[in-house]
């Protein structure tokens, strides 16, 4: 794709993820690849030898070819029509075969380094409010939330009608965070990144007074802004923003919530050994995690200690990657719940932007059983998407963007 050999070179593929990009702590200077570091052989799901790859009965049905695809969504209920996320700052809007621009914010858009237009999101009641809302690095570094609305009809947007939902100053080029999901409540959560620089300069990731290194939940308004949940974890806590609903997170650029159980999962992005997946079941009666949950960077990166200090009701990772592996950025995906996926139904499918093949896991509190790779690849993978089906695509920053289907 046209200048997709230039953005490698300032460390894509979407150094989003790429833990790697800052040369501070040690971590992969930009324009490098992530390379396979020596060391003991990597294990996974808490000290389980790595499985052999296996064969799913699963193919990878080709959607279409994009610039710099990010990411895709769909509207709740809409078995029509899917949206894809292009870095630069476009959406484009498939229905069928044909394509057509739903939304160009390219003039508002940074894209080097991590940056770039990241995700998307529908609010539960598209089909009656027509708000969705995307999740961009400003011009100058700041990671804003905004909303927008679809034109009668639901194929293009309408002008003017964006407003901003939340703006969080961001210091540097790296750990730009980038996801947004309405969770089983109704609310609308966000992941942001620690703020950049190796092993969390600025000691973020432990600070409840910057939302830098969380993930936050809130309530959009329609006009504009938010409202923050009275039942987040830490509101009326002096000097905790009540915006946060978990933190001590590194780069947490893809999470999800299963969308039968509620179930939330969170692929933070690693320094310079692991990888790791972090899992918090739904509670009963709540119907999504109750949060409040410490996660552990910068003093821990995945189940190693890293940094001085405390880490206050740290809850490790369900599952780790190696970098000596050949793992370099976790991917997050989501439990399929596609029904003609049999082979990986239940299963949390996740990858790794420098390793090709995509994985497979069940996942448990205190950890995930099977974890293993599928006999699919999909090179510079950067995002999982979902549509109103269920059912799971695959997106490579490369360009194409394929469907999870049942082998024929």
């Amino acid at each position: 794709m046209r200048r997709l050999a230039a953005a490698l070179a300032l460390c894509l593929p979407l150094a989003f993820a790429v833990s790697a990009c800052a040369s501070e702590g040690g971590e992969q200077t930009a324009g490098t690849a992530a390379a396979p570091r020596s060391g003991p052989p990597a294990t996974t799901e808490r000290g389980a030898p790595p499985a052999r790859p296996a064969a799913t009965g699963v193919r990878l049905a080709r959607v279409g070819r994009f610039d710099q695809p990010t990411y895709l969504a769909a509207p709740p209920g809409d078995r029509a029509r899917r949206f894809v996320t292009e870095r630069e700052g476009r959406i484009v809007l498939l229905r069928g075969r044909r394509r057509s621009t739903f939304l160009d914010i390219g003039s508002r858009v940074q894209t080097g380094g991590e940056s770039g237009l990241l995700s998307m999101a529908f609010h539960p009641r598209y089909r009656q409010n027509r708000r969705y809302f995307v999740y961009y690095v400003a011009r100058d570094g700041a990671l804003v939330v905004a909303q927008f609305r679809a034109a009668p009809g639901g194929n293009r947007t309408r002008p003017r009608s964006g407003r901003t939902v939340i703006r969080v100053p961001h210091p540097r080029f790296n750990h730009k965070g980038g996801q947004l999901q309405f969770g089983p409540d109704g609310m609308l959560y966000a992941g942001f990144g620690d703020g950049g620089g190796g092993g969390d300069p600025d000691g973020n990731g432990q600070d409840l007074g910057t939302l830098l290194g969380s993930l936050i939940r809130i309530d959009p308004r329609p006009g504009g802004g938010y409202r923050v949940p009275r039942d987040n974890p830490f509101v009326g806590r002096a000097g905790a923003r009540g915006e946060i609903f978990a933190y001590g997170l590194r780069n947490p650029y893809r999470f999800s919530f299963d969308r039968r159980t509620g179930a939330l999962t969170v692929a933070d992005v690693g320094q310079d050994q692991v990888e790791e997946v972090d899992f918090l079941p739904a509670r009963r009666g709540l119907g999504r995690p109750r949060g409040g949950v410490n996660f552990g960077w910068p003093v821990f990166e995945g189940d190693r200690r890293h940094g001085s200090g405390a880490a206050p009701g740290h809850v490790g990772p369900v599952l780790e990657r190696s970098h000596a592996q050949g793992a370099c950025s976790i991917t997050g995906g989501y439990v399929v719940r596609d029904r003609a996926l049999g082979p990986l139904r239940g299963r949390y499918v996740y990858g790794d932007l420098c390793d090709p093949a995509i994985r497979s896991a069940r996942l448990r509190p205190g950890g995930a059983r099977g974890d293993r790779a599928t006999a699919l690849r999909v090179p510079q993978l950067v995002s999982f998407g979902e549509d109103a089906r269920g059912r799971v695509y695959a997106v490579s920053l490369s360009g194409p963007v394929y469907r999870l289907a049942p082998r024929r």
